[in-house]
């Protein structure tokens, strides 16, 4: 979490799993072997044992990846794993790693790095030794200086002799008979030096040919699988004028098993994957599952809780991974309660708040560890068990042992409850706060804040028109607007169809300076059956501006898109964009969209017949023929027009489950 070296101390005991060699896998749906998988080495009475569990607002947000599960022994799952200095100790994630394998089959190692290269720690099962001349560029710095991938982390070296060394510590059984497949990530073209590897025990260099082609990394399968590698770069053409490294992929050359891949950077936020230039490209490679957003304390620990700015931050790095991981699930960790420099971090518990309303609005997986791992305060009770280190943020290697058994045994638990009884609903926690709220939460505890490039509009405009905003006088002498963080006057009359020197005249404001709070008369005349929020009916509201143009909010539906909608009202998409704060086409079924039309725009319809069809599907002779949009599944694809993946799959002659989006599919 803190930048600066972050110490691990690793215990060395008899009583790990890691000494576990692997077994025959089991079937992955008896739910028998499952619960009796579910184990803790130790138990302490403020940890909620008896509501670990993933949640989740509707059951298509996790089923995709349980149905992958289902399947883990004829087909590899892949689980990405991404966040801070807790995640490159990866000592909870390695605990959390170790027990799915067992359970599910060895799937791979993950991603490895030669961090003693970029001179920073490693991950605890392995280390790196290197020679030659190397520098280093991270996700954390202000302005990287290199490309860098989903790892947060890259070495770059001109040094036609320079290598390095990976050495896995033998007692942890990290590398398994079949890991023989590696993928080394990397910058490639005829500038690219070329590279050799060699596995431990062998003589048997393999070369790794950097060539230019569509892969981002250079694979090679080695002649056994062994516990050091090594790489050195081959410089093989006079063109070739450096070598530059984002990770190694170990995986297994089987096609089954758990390949739990973990990353992490110390100082590390969600406004570090802006700086993650080759993220989208090496995502379409590696093909996630499940992927973990488990950071966000180093965005606000050191000061104030700014929630526009965070929930900004998280709603655009989903939409980035979306845009390149269609068929993923994505899962919202958060923070546990911390202290910096002997002070509670407090925030801790509004940012458990905000992960909960953003896993609802987003159609995420929510992981509520803030409680389940004793919530507020409960850091004293860790610190008192010796679980953390005297610094009460990070962990002792004891600690990160309990948080990963709590980790996988949430996934266990909730896969169970989905084998024997699909809960379209799942959640312990939602008595913490109402989600209905959402908008107006946000709003009254936000404050101007705009860093990291992440804009100012691209805060919760969806929301805004949810909740709060419009009020009336109650005697139809006008309509007021509340103002709220990071609105101007130039916004707020182009809202309302007025012009600027008009809010000046009505609120008596010698400048356009206006402040978060403020009350602002934005028309002369009330709006009749206007209250404190918008009614949404079916689909669309309406509401009639002093301008004659019509304000319509919007109830996204299934199979929308920005230009069906703005055919519809025969808008731009490029408005839509602009009224709601979006900086890309990506829209989310049950969120909202404001729409001011001309005054003899459409009547609003609550009819649900073939006017709310949208060009998502096209009927025929033949059947139906579904486009593919971002977030969809061949599960959801299937729930949604009653039949099956496998039919699916045979109807369009597919081999994988993989989509991309804008991809036809034939419904039969």
């Amino acid at each position: 979490m803190m930048t600066g070296n972050f110490k691990i101390f690793v215990l060395i005991t008899g009583l790990l799993f890691f000494g576990l060699k692997s077994h025959a896998q089991k079937n992955p749906t008896d739910t028998n072997y499952l619960k009796q998988a579910v184990k803790y080495s130790e138990f302490f009475d403020f940890l909620q044992y008896d509501k670990n569990m993933l949640e989740w607002y509707q059951i298509d947000a996790i089923a995709p990846f349980f149905e992958k599960l289902k399947k883990s022994n004829k087909e590899k799952v892949v689980i990405l794993h991404i966040g801070d200095s807790h995640i490159q100790s990866d000592i909870g994630t390695g605990i959390t790693r170790a027990m799915l394998q067992q359970i599910f089959g060895f799937g791979g190692r993950g991603i490895v790095f030669p961090y003693q290269a970029a001179g920073t720690h490693s991950a605890f099962d392995y280390f790196a030794q290197s020679h030659g001349v190397w520098s280093a560029s991270k996700n954390v710095e202000l302005k990287p200086k290199m490309n860098i991938g989903i790892s947060g982390i890259t070495v770059f070296t001109t040094d036609s002799t320079a290598g390095f060394k990976l050495i896995f510590r033998k007692h942890y059984y990290s590398i398994q008979p079949d890991f023989k497949r590696i993928r080394i990530y990397c910058h490639k073209g005829k500038e690219s030096f070329d590279a050799k590897i060699k596995a431990g025990g062998t003589n048997t260099w393999v070369d790794a040919d950097c060539h230019s082609d569509s892969l981002p990394y250079v694979e090679v399968i080695l002649p056994k699988a062994s516990d050091t590698l090594t790489l050195v770069v081959n410089k093989t053409s006079p063109e070739q004028k450096y070598f530059e490294c984002y990770g190694i992929e170990i995986q297994s050359v089987a096609n089954s098993g758990i390949q739990y891949i973990s990353v992490g950077i110390n100082g590390a936020g969600y406004h570090s994957f802006f700086n993650q230039n080759l993220t989208s490209t090496q995502l379409k490679a590696v093909k996630p599952d499940l992927v973990i957003f488990d950071l966000g304390i180093n965005d606000f620990f050191r000061g104030t809780f700014n929630y526009q700015y965070i929930m900004s931050s998280i709603n655009k790095s989903i939409a980035l991974f979306r845009e390149s991981a269609p068929n993923a699930v994505f899962m919202l960790p958060n923070a546990q309660d911390i202290y910096y420099r002997g002070r509670n971090i407090t925030n801790c518990k509004d940012y458990s708040m905000l992960t909960r309303l953003l896993s609802k609005e987003q159609n995420v997986v929510l992981y509520d560890y803030y409680n389940i791992s004793g919530g507020p305060q409960s850091m004293l009770n860790w610190a008192k068990n010796g679980l953390s280190q005297r610094d009460r943020c990070h962990l002792s290697y004891k600690g990160y042992k309990v948080k990963g058994e709590l980790y996988c045994n949430a996934l266990l638990n909730s896969y169970i409850a989905y084998l024997s009884r699909y809960p379209d609903s799942l959640l312990v926690f939602n008595d913490h706060i109402d989600t209905t709220n959402f908008g107006n939460w946000v709003i009254n505890k936000s404050t101007y804040y705009n860093r990291q490039e992440v804009a100012a509009t691209d805060k919760i405009e969806n929301y805004k028109n949810q909740t709060g905003g419009i009020k009336t006088s109650g005697q139809g002498t006008g309509q007021y607007y509340i103002v709220r963080s990071g609105d101007n006057l130039s916004t707020i009359a182009k809202r309302y169809g007025v012009t600027v020197s008009d809010l000046q005249k009505w609120n008596n404001l010698s400048s356009t300076r206006i402040n978060a709070g403020q009350k602002l008369l934005v028309s002369k005349t009330a709006v009749k059956n206007t209250t404190t929020q918008n009614t949404t009916v079916q689909n669309t509201s309406t509401q009639q501006t002093s301008s004659g143009s019509k304000k319509v909010v919007y109830t996204i539906k299934s199979g929308d898109n920005l230009g069906s909608i703005a055919a519809k009202y025969k808008v731009s998409v490029d408005d839509i964009k602009k009224w709601n704060g979006l900086t890309s086409s990506n829209i989310v079924a049950g969120k909202t969209l404001v729409i001011y039309t001309a005054g003899t725009a459409q009547k609003t319809s609550t009819q649900t017949t073939t006017q709310q069809q949208t060009t998502q599907t096209q009927s025929n002779k033949l059947g139906t023929v579904h486009i593919v949009k971002s977030g969809e599944s061949l599960w959801s694809i299937a729930k949604k027009y009653n039949t099956t993946v496998d039919k699916i799959k045979k109807d369009n002659k597919m081999t994988s489950d993989n989509l991309n989006v804008g991809q036809k599919l034939s419904i039969k």
